[in-house]
């Protein structure tokens, strides 16, 4: 979803009294230092927000973020979802120490686009000015900022802010729009407070997607779903806020309480909640620690700071400029997504050294040094989307995935998603079920395997049944692969029978291609059972006399099902079979009866068929229940004609 307005996000970034606050204000008008104890102590804590105004109509917001050491973690919140970034040096001072660690970490975060600014130019002479420069220059070597646009500026004279101005205005001119589908929407929420007369509000970067006034949303881990009331942008009322926006959202009855900062903001359904991370991490080429195998670390996302253990999949160390795939294992679950940057601090002391991206946010946990595991997430590193997409598919398939939960792994719209999996369609490599969801066509080898390997035995055991019990094969091919949910045995069934891997005959279910054939042996069984059954006439044997007159009984059962199946036994209950010939005489002998009289008693059919009560009661209550005849009191009426159509009078 396109929009026509821009909106960029630009955030400062330096060392601690380089005068951020100071430009900024100069900048726009406004002082960020808007906390009582920050223009007491005269530093950032929290993030400071501003527009830029501008005669373009761009959505323009300024995130002024904390410079002081102890204030790293807020100063990570805001910078995660900037566009442009100005690095601040003081040229009175020169690069220090946070500089470069926030430069470090502007480069961790893949920030794509920014440009140094020298402040305090009123305070130093040329000669000095050009030393920092230099300084600068070694600093940025080789890195995004490397050919940046630079620029000495004083708050304090108003020095070169016009061109500043227009120099920020010409590079947010280059920022791409955003992704604004709703389905996108996340906000990590950065601060939480309440307003007299609303109730809750809660402020963020709108990272991606869009939201409106009256939508439920949900706030992650806590997976609660709520209610947007209003909307602030710019400090302006909106009924929607879109991707790029520092935005303040209005939630109905939720207490300020019970949202703390570093919780996400999102559209329903669309992130996981994960105590396990995998990602490629990186140390800092300035790290003077290393990161080994089960260390503990400060894990900064978003607007949040956690506690993980890092366990190293490809090697046991890593060291200052090196990289390495690690699984995040946290206490408490959290909710990211594949491809979301974060940072890393050392535990003890808290020095930031590290960082890296997301590439799986929901993994299963993995031992370590396993080929298979380092290969998949090196396709998630460097492959391309529909590679990426293959891979997870591969993976998830056992969970019959749908579009939406796809998108939901890859982060993306479910239209992205619905148009890579139609071309991997056509390249043979996914499958379409009945019910929208999908499979790898890995799995589905994997399932139509199971599926001859349960019905081939079955067949083996079983050489003259027709097949298996439907409900007992969707029982085992569940089993086989772990599945609890019911309905997905119908729906590999109905596959496996659209893809002619299968053939349903009844309720039963054979092997694709399988008749039954008669051996030597069981033809003779057949045939002498036959015999048995034509010679009793109307009087049906018990079951377990015939079956008595077997050596080998199942073979003997399976002979009768046979037999039932094809129509030349008739199963009047489970202990008692007629030959179809007999059954046939019996109907038509009742229908001739119901030709001249209204009702038929047992006395009466007895008569007709000549044999005992015992026997007349087995047909007749057979005729009950396939709806032929109907009781009432001591005789029966006929239900049925002898053509089956409409009801006797």
């Amino acid at each position: 979803m396109a929009n026509g307005m821009q909106n960029v996000i630009v955030g400062t970034s330096g060392h601690v009294d380089h005068g951020k606050t100071c430009l900024i204000k100069a900048l726009t008008g406004i002082d960020t230092d808007r906390l009582k104890e920050e223009q007491k102590r005269g530093i950032t804590i929290e993030l400071g927000f501003a527009n830029l105004p501008n005669d373009e109509g761009l959505h323009i917001g300024i995130i002024d973020v904390p410079g002081h050491e102890k204030f790293v973690k807020n100063m990570l919140a805001g910078i995660g979802g900037i566009d442009l970034v100005l690095l601040v040096i003081a040229l009175d001072e020169g690069v220090m120490p946070q500089t470069v660690e926030h430069f470090e970490i502007l480069k961790m975060l893949h920030i794509r686009q920014g440009i140094i600014v020298f402040t305090k130019a009123e305070l130093v002479d040329e000669d000095w000015a050009e030393l920092v420069e230099e300084d600068v220059s070694s600093l940025v070597e080789g890195s995004f900022l490397e050919n940046a646009d630079r620029i000495r500026v004083s708050a304090f004279t108003g020095q070169n802010i016009d061109q500043l101005k227009a120099m920020i205005l010409d590079k947010v001119r280059a920022v791409g729009v955003r992704r604004s589908d709703p389905e996108l929407f996340r906000l990590p929420i950065d601060r939480v407070f309440t307003m007299e007369g609303f109730g809750t509000v809660i402020t963020g970067t709108l990272l991606e997607g869009s939201c409106h006034v009256g939508e439920e949303v949900m706030i992650y881990p806590q997976e609660r779903l709520i209610k947007i009331r209003g909307i602030q942008s710019h400090s302006q009322k909106e009924e929607s806020a879109l991707a790029g926006q520092r935005t303040a959202i209005n939630i109905a009855g939720v207490k300020k309480e019970e949202l703390e900062r570093g919780e996400v903001l999102a559209a329903s359904g669309t992130l996981t909640n994960s105590i396990f991370l995998d990602a490629k991490v990186s140390l800092f080429q300035t790290a003077e620690r290393q990161l080994k195998n089960g260390d503990r670390v400060h894990f900064n996302y978003g607007s949040a700071q956690t506690l993980a253990k890092a366990v190293l999949l490809d090697k046991d160390v890593i060291g200052a400029g090196e990289s390495a795939f690690v699984q995040f294992r946290f206490d408490e679950p959290l909710a990211v997504k594949r491809t979301d940057r974060f940072i890393i601090r050392f535990y003890s002391p808290v020095e930031t050294f590290g960082g890296g991206i997301i590439l799986d946010a929901a993994p299963e946990r993995h031992k370590r040094l396993q080929e298979e595991t380092i290969s998949a997430l090196s396709i998630r590193e460097t492959g391309t989307d529909i590679e990426v997409l293959e891979l997870i598919l591969k993976e998830e398939s056992i969970r019959f995935p749908s579009v939406r939960f796809l998108a939901q792994r890859m982060n993306g719209t479910e239209k992205e998603i619905s148009a890579f999996l139609e071309t991997l369609k056509k390249q043979k490599k996914a499958l379409s079920l009945n019910d929208g969801n999908f499979f790898h066509k890995d799995f589905w080898e994997q399932v139509t395997a199971a599926a001859e390997k349960i019905l081939s035995a079955f067949h083996k055991e079983n050489p003259i049944a027709q097949g298996m019990e439907k409900e007992e094969f969707k029982s085992r091919i569940c089993e086989h692969f772990y599945l609890k949910d019911a309905k997905k045995g119908d729906v590999l069934l109905a596959e496996l029978q659209k893809r002619g891997a299968i053939s349903q005959s009844g309720s039963t279910v054979a092997k694709a291609g399988f008749f039954v054939e008669y051996s030597e042996a069981h033809s003779g069984m057949r045939e002498r059972m036959l015999n048995l059954y034509y010679e009793a006439g109307i009087e049906a044997p018990a079951t377990e006399a015939v079956m008595s007159q077997f050596k080998d009984q199942k073979q003997a059962k399976q002979v009768l099902s046979d037999l039932f199946r094809d129509g030349t036994l008739i199963k009047l209950n489970p202990g008692a079979y007629l030959h179809q010939e007999h059954f046939a005489r019996a109907e038509a002998l009742l229908y001739s009866h119901f030709e001249t009289h209204p009702t038929i008693s047992l006395a009466e059919y007895r008569d007709l068929l000549n044999t005992s009560r015992k026997y007349v009661l087995y047909i007749l209550e057979y005729l009950d229940q396939q709806k032929i005849t109907k009781l009432a009191g001591d005789a029966r009426t006929l239900i049925k004609k002898p053509d089956g159509a409409g009801t006797a009078k």
